[in-house]
Parts: C-alpha cells; structure tokens; sequence
C-alpha cells in the first residue's frame, strides 16, 4: 500500500483550491500504466516526481496537460475538471517542458514562433503571432542566455538548446502550474546546474506557479521542491513531504535496488549500497 504523509493547507494561501487534484485516474494502452492515482498540489507547493523506467511518469503528465486521455478518473485544475470545462482554457494556466513536445513541434517552425505559442498553448501555429508576443519571446530568449536563436528553425536545435526554448516557451503563459518533464535532458553539466539555478530563483519569486518536476536524479532535487510523488509499477508508492518521503527505504523500493540517500547543502544524493 502506498504511504500516505499528509500536510495541512497554507492557511495563508490566497488559493485555498487546490492548484491540482488528479483523482483514481487509470490509463490503458492494451495493458494498464497507470493504477488508480490519487494526487493534490497545494497552493504554495511544489513537486518531484520520482520512479524507474515505465512506472508512468510521461503518462501522467500527458495526462494532466491533455495530451492524452484517461480510461477512468478525473483531473482538476484550480477547480476546473476536465470534461466540465472547456480544457483549451484550463491548459493555458499549465506551462510544460517535456520532451514529447520536440516531438509535436514542427521542424520548420521559427523559434520565436514556438516560443510565442505558449500563451494560448497551442502548437505549430498557423497564422504569424503579432509583434508584441514577438518583441516578449525575444526578450525571454536573451533571458535564458540565448538570443542567437531567435532567427533558427526548431528542427536543426540541440537537445540543450531545444529544452530552453522549451522553458521560454513555459514562461509565455500566465500558468498557476509550471511542469517540467525531465527538463535537464541532454544538458551538460554546467548547463544543467545553471538550469537548476534558474528554476530555484523562479519559484522563490512573489506569485510564483506550483512546480512539478518530472525526474530520475535525485541529485535534481532543489531545496524549492516540497513535497515528492514516488510511482512504481503505475501505482503510488510514496507522497508527501520531501523530508518524510525522500529516504533509502522508500527509493530503494521505487528503483528495487539497495540505494543510501544522503543530504549535503539541501542538495540530495544517491548511491548503491
């Protein structure tokens, strides 16, 4: 049975919704991904999800951002439940950075187009955004330390340099939840730190979106994450927070290996024992 830490709400969130609830969702592809998954992200808090290859990771997430569609459960944004709701609306408060958007993207298109897309989360836009969306997606290229791309097509990128214009596509919406799908994916080392660096300083900001990390490296683990989701198998096997949940015990079950998690700096490690 999954181990179940609950928290009590910030009784001084302006939000007292819940910024996310996915409740029993099951997901089949011919055989079942996901088994019943009972999840809420609070106002306030942000989030590491953890597990091995094929535990259900993308799935959930494609899941939530609409991308895919659950066999049974339900989804809640801010209150918003899909299927009530009109979701291309509700997906505009979702900023994602995942790896199966290099995939839906178009070779072809501009990488300021891309970026500019993320306002309405559409994809492959058919009409020219207008100068003003421009004009911001340039600023947030030069941001991100990258404004030589800004006259690139998405197709010839990098994996490095694709994921930033992922990110500065993320922070084209007016989102309440900010996903990021194994975000340091084909980053160097000192990309991967800066990267890490980046994301700490956004959440620490006033109005900051909830967080949700999609990773398989503990070492990611900022000290902005708050609470961890573990699957295993399709199944929830620990949430909570991160001091309770983050142990040898609960990951050595995740990845079924004997593993020593230790603690330096408010960064995490792993190793075999």
């Amino acid at each position: 049975m999954a181990s179940r830490i609950s928290s009590a709400p910030r009784p001084d969130s302006p939000h007292p919704l819940p910024v996310l609830r996915v409740s029993g969702i099951e997901f089949r592809r011919g055989r079942p991904i996901l088994k019943g998954i009972d999840w809420t992200v609070g106002a306030g808090e942000n989030w590491c999800i953890l597990g091995s290859n094929g535990c259900g990771k993308s799935s959930l997430i494609n899941i939530i951002t609409g991308y895919d569609s659950a066999t049974s459960g339900s989804i809640e944004i801010d209150g918003a439940r899909f299927g009530d709701d009109d979701w291309r609306e509700v997906r505009k408060r979702v900023g994602i950075v995942a790896s199966t958007l290099t995939t839906l993207l178009e070779s072809g298109e501009q990488v300021l187009e891309v970026i500019a897309s993320g306002r309405d989360a559409k994809l492959n836009l058919w009409e020219v955004p207008g100068e003003a969306l421009i004009k911001e997606a340039r600023a947030l290229l030069k941001r991100m330390g990258c404004g030589y791309l800004a006259g690139c097509l998405w197709g010839p990128l990098s994996q490095g340099e694709k994921q930033k214009v992922l990110i500065c596509r993320a922070l084209m919406s007016q989102f309440r939840v900010l996903i990021l799908d194994e975000p340091c994916a084909g980053l160097d080392p000192v990309a991967r730190e800066q990267f890490l660096n980046w994301m700490q300083a956004l959440v620490s900001k006033p109005n900051a979106p909830s967080l949700v990390m999609v990773t398989h490296h503990v070492e990611e683990i900022l000290p902005c994450i708050t609470h961890v989701l573990m699957l295993r198998e399709g199944k929830v096997l620990a949430v909570g927070e991160k001091r309770q949940v983050l142990t040898s015990t609960t990951l050595g079950a995740v990845y079924g290996a004997p593993v020593k998690v230790t603690r330096q700096k408010d960064r995490y490690y792993l190793r075999l024992e």
